[in-house]
């Protein structure tokens, strides 16, 4: 799962964040089932959802998806109480 931090704190990176993702995704075995690859995206909330169920099999096409703009939003990242 690829976790993408798009807020525009880091909109001087957005390219190599994005150029990162996508060797990623080409240096796994996509096309053959051996890994999945799913990707959340955010800034201010969730922007970008890629299932990992979405691509399997296609790995050029999951590649191509990663073209999604930048949305420069504020990031949003909150500490998370855990319930006892």
């Amino acid at each position: 799962m690829l976790v993408l931090d798009l807020s525009g704190s880091v909109e001087a990176e957005y390219e190599l964040i994005m150029d990162f993702s996508r060797a990623v995704v080409q240096g796994l075995n996509i096309n053959d089932d051996w890994a999945r690859v799913g990707v959340v995206a955010f800034c201010d909330n969730v922007t970008r959802v890629i299932p990992l169920d979405q691509f399997i099999g296609r790995q050029s096409d999951l590649i191509e998806a990663l073209n999604f703009p930048h949305h420069r939003g504020r990031t949003n990242i909150q500490v998370c109480r855990l319930r006892r």
